[in-house]
């Protein structure tokens, strides 16, 4: 496990750094193209947040917007990437609807990995007081291997919810975008969404994207008007 994890922090920190040199240079295409592929990968919270400022410096708030979504969803206690949301979302204007939210609360405060880890720590705490209990029967201690063992399955469970329940966040990156009725360019238009919408994904069909918008509207609009900061 240790080696898998020296392993993906080397091949990251590789393109991070070549990346920044780019950008330091002032070649922004240079500094993209190094870090996409990365993103495309899976990325990681730096990545997607350096892609952001990129495409942002290039004067692309959008796109901007879409890897600096895919980067709080990593780090989303990061007060950089709230303040750079705030500051492309007053840049693309008042027309744009409502953000959609995390697909669940605490989705906000930690990611899902962080509490499945947490989970699976204090699963593995319980364990081990649930062992020092029966060799010592310290009543005390049984009750807090109990509580230490709870918590990590309540954790546990949230984590696999919320894994289960989360869409990839699209921004509308074209001029405008249509909803529509069915995954067909001839069916019957529902509404229109401005450049930098941001929208949940719910599936895939061919060309189009089902999505919803903050509202809650749904509607299926062309895949290349819309971009993910995952790479979609």
């Amino acid at each position: 496990m240790i080696t898998w994890l020296l392993a993906v922090v080397l091949c990251v920190a590789g393109p991070v750094a070549d990346g920044a040199a780019a950008m330091d240079e002032g070649q922004l295409d240079d500094a993209i193209a190094v870090w996409e592929p990365v993103a495309s990968a899976g990325g990681s919270g730096v990545v997607l947040y350096d892609l952001g400022l990129a495409w942002h410096l290039k004067g692309e708030p959008a796109r901007a917007l879409a890897y600096w979504r895919a980067a709080g969803a990593l780090r989303p206690r990061d007060a950089n990437i709230h303040h750079n949301l705030a500051v492309v979302r007053s840049e693309l204007g008042g027309a744009v609807p409502v953000p959609v939210g995390p697909a669940m609360g605490w989705m906000g405060i930690l990611s899902v990995t962080e509490l499945g880890l947490l989970g699976l720590l204090c699963t593995a705490v319980g364990s081990m007081g649930a062992l020092a209990w029966r060799k010592g029967r310290s009543q005390a201690m049984g009750t807090v291997a109990l509580m230490f063992a709870a918590s990590g399955l309540v954790a546990g469970g949230l984590a696999v919810s919320g894994w289960r329940a989360q869409h990839p966040v699209l921004v509308v990156v074209a001029e405008a975008a249509v909803a529509r009725d069915a995954a067909d360019v001839q069916a019957g238009v529902r509404f229109s969404l401005p450049t930098g919408t941001e929208l949940s994904e719910l599936r895939r069909s061919g060309p189009f994207v089902l999505v919803e918008d903050g509202g809650g509207r749904r509607g299926w609009v062309a895949g290349a008007a819309v971009f993910g900061g995952g790479g979609r």
